[in-house]
Formats: structure tokens, C-alpha cells, sequence
């Protein structure tokens, strides 16, 4: 099967895709290098475009607002007409927004060229209007942001490594993990959390050590038996009930997600890039077989809703696969192979004949 053929749909950005949100059952909003954002309906119609000042890294709608980060600053769009409703300059770089509550959560850093490392970090508090509520600075940055139990909690990087969660306003609580490693990556599932280290090792919401990785964790996505996590040496990693069930080697992935079902099994999609040439692979979550595999340019973002998987490219071309449409095209190649390799032997035997 052709799988980008396959895909529901295929847009341009116009420039190198940043950034992906998909809304469960509705639009798509996408974000590229040099600020451009753009907003299609469910159908794939075209509802605006909108300029940021700077390559866009997060997008997250609430309500009828599109927050975004987009260099130094954070920002709100009118996510029903692009407008820019409001811009705040962070100290350093705006690296993730989380909405909780009633609020907005930034994180921002400052990196030290000379000495090749981060110099301090904070985590801003707005309210939905723009107005800052409060600044918490630290000196170690937080590289993840998840909701959990009721509370927003941070991966943290060195000196301190671990994670903190708020509590009140302004009032962070940290907690010290057995893996003394810059935390790299997170993910939640319906009755808690896993952190991915540098070192390869995986905490859970307590601190302590659920599984150690033979890589240091690049991506990781939780479920309630386990997870799925890609590794810095490339290898992709299926881990149950503290069983690695199977494992994939490969070029550095870029992109992982678990996507909508095929064949009543959970899909992951990941993204491959060798330097040269990306590689987008559709596997069993439960087995690790191979469902479809396409080389591609290289893979910047993905969003995954029930239904839907989204992947933005280097190239600026947006692809969006449909759960309904893919099982269709599926289940014709499969009708169609046996056919095929019919022809094939057929062919091959009518070439032996002309070499004699």
C-alpha cells in the first residue's frame, strides 16, 4: 500500500511544520519554523492563517483560545479567526505551555553558549486574559510537563533531577527519584505516570525505578500495563508488565505516538531519520509487526486523536490519516497481493525463459 496515498488528507503549511494539534473529532491547527499558524476545519477546509513571531514549538487549544509558543514569547490566538489576541515575552526561550485549570503554564530557559549548558529556568503562571499571575525561577529546567492527579507536575534536568509538582500558588514540591538522572520525557496513563531518564532508566509518580532502558529515553508513551519508549541509540522499546515483549532497532526516531486501532489492536507510528531520509513505520503495539512503512522527508510532529493521526514533515507537507479510510485501503492491498505475486512468478518464469 501506497501510505501516503492512503492519508485522508494532505496539506501544505508553506514552510518546515513545528507543531500539531488535532482536536478529538474536529480541526487541525499546525505551526512552521518561521511563525506561520493555519487552522483547517474537520472537512479540510482552510479556516485562517496567522503570523507568530518565531518558529512555533507547542500549540494548545482551550476553549476558543489557541495558545502557542513561538521563540521567546508565548501567545494567544482567537481560535475561531486567528487573531492574535495577546504576546508575552519570556526570559530566554518559551519552551512548553500547559493549560490547567484556569490557568497557563509556561516553562522558559536560558542556554549558555560558551559554557553549553542551561543557566536558569522558570515556570510562568497566566491567566486565560494574559495577565501574569506569578514567576517561579530555578536552576535546573524542566524538560517535561504533565497533568496528574489533580496537579501539574515537571521532569526536571541537573543539578537537582527529579520532579516537582505545584501546590498552592507558587509553591513547588520537589521529589528526589532513585535515578539520579536528568528526567528527559514523560508521559500519564489512567492511573499514573512514568518519567524517561537520560541514563535509561524509567520512574514512575513515587520516584522509584520501574524498568532501566539500555539507552538514555528520547520519547515515551504510557498505558495502564506499560510503555512504549524510543530510545537515543534508536532501538524502540515495548515493555508490559515489566516484560520487554519486543524491540525494533533503527535509525533515531523523531516522532512516536500510539494511534488510532487497526484490527481492534492499538497502533504506533514513529518516525525514523537517518540523516538523509526519514522513515515513517505503522507497527502492532502488541507485537511490533510492521503494519505499513514509506520513506518520507523528515518528521518534525505528531498528534494523535481516537480516530486520526496527523504528522507534520520537514518539507512542510501535513499528512492525516482516518482509522475508517486506512482499514479500507488495508484490507484492498491485502486482496490485491496475492494477485500481484501471482503476476510476479508469472513474470519471472516467462524471463527464465528468455535467458535460456
Amino acid at each position: 500500500m501506497d501510505l501516503f496515498s492512503s492519508a485522508w488528507m494532505t496539506r501544505s503549511l508553506g514552510e518546515a511544520v513545528s507543531a500539531l494539534y488535532l482536536e478529538e473529532g474536529a480541526g487541525l491547527f499546525a505551526g512552521g519554523w518561521d511563525g506561520c499558524v493555519k487552522s483547517w476545519d474537520a472537512e479540510g477546509g482552510l479556516l485562517w492563517t496567522a503570523k507568530l513571531p518565531d518558529r512555533v514549538t507547542v500549540l494548545h487549544r482551550q476553549g476558543d483560545a489557541l495558545f502557542a509558543t513561538a521563540g521567546l514569547d508565548v501567545a494567544c490566538i482567537d481560535a475561531l479567526d486567528g487573531t492574535v489576541r495577546w504576546s508575552h515575552s519570556l526570559e530566554g526561550s518559551a519552551d512548553s505551555i500547559t493549560v490547567f485549570n484556569d490557568s497557563l503554564y509556561a516553562v522558559s530557559s536560558v542556554y549558555d553558549i560558551e559554557h553549553n549548558d542551561f543557566l536558569e529556568s522558570a515556570v510562568w503562571s497566566f491567566s486565560f486574559d494574559g495577565t501574569l499571575r506569578w514567576i517561579h525561577r530555578m536552576d535546573e529546567r524542566p524538560w517535561v510537563t504533565l497533568e496528574h492527579a489533580d496537579e501539574v507536575w515537571f521532569g526536571l534536568g541537573r543539578p537537582k533531577c527529579g520532579f516537582a509538582n505545584i501546590r498552592g500558588e507558587d509553591e513547588f514540591i520537589h521529589t528526589k527519584t532513585k535515578a539520579d538522572s536528568p528526567i528527559t520525557c514523560g508521559s500519564t496513563f489512567d492511573s499514573g505516570m512514568v518519567f524517561g531518564h537520560a541514563n535509561g532508566s524509567v520512574s514512575d509518580e513515587s520516584g522509584a525505578t520501574v524498568a532501566v532502558e539500555k539507552s538514555g529515553i528520547e520519547h515515551i508513551d504510557a498505558f495502564d500495563s506499560g510503555y512504549i519508549a524510543a530510545l537515543e541509540d534508536g532501538s524502540v522499546v515495548a515493555r508490559v508488565d515489566d516484560e520487554n515483549i519486543w524491540t525494533t532497532d533503527g535509525e533515531l526516531v523523531s516522532i512516536l505516538a500510539v494511534g488510532f486501532d487497526f484490527e481492534k489492536k492499538a497502533t504506533l507510528w514513529s518516525g525514523r531519520w537517518s540523516g538523509s531520509e526519514g522513515t515513517l513505520n505503522i507497527q502492532n503495539i502488541a507485537s511490533g509487526e510492521v503494519i505499513a512503512s514509506a520513506p518520507s522527508s523528515r518528521f518534525e510532529s505528531i498528534s494523535v486523536d481516537t480516530m486520526r493521526t496527523a504528522i507534520g514533515c520537514e518539507d512542510g507537507s501535513i499528512h492525516v490519516w482516518e482509522k475508517d479510510m486506512f482499514e479500507r485501503r488495508m484490507k484492498a492491498d491485502k486482496k490485491a497481493a496475492p494477485k500481484n505475486e501471482r503476476k510476479s512468478a508469472l513474470q519471472d518464469k516467462l524471463r527464465a525463459l528468455r535467458d535460456r
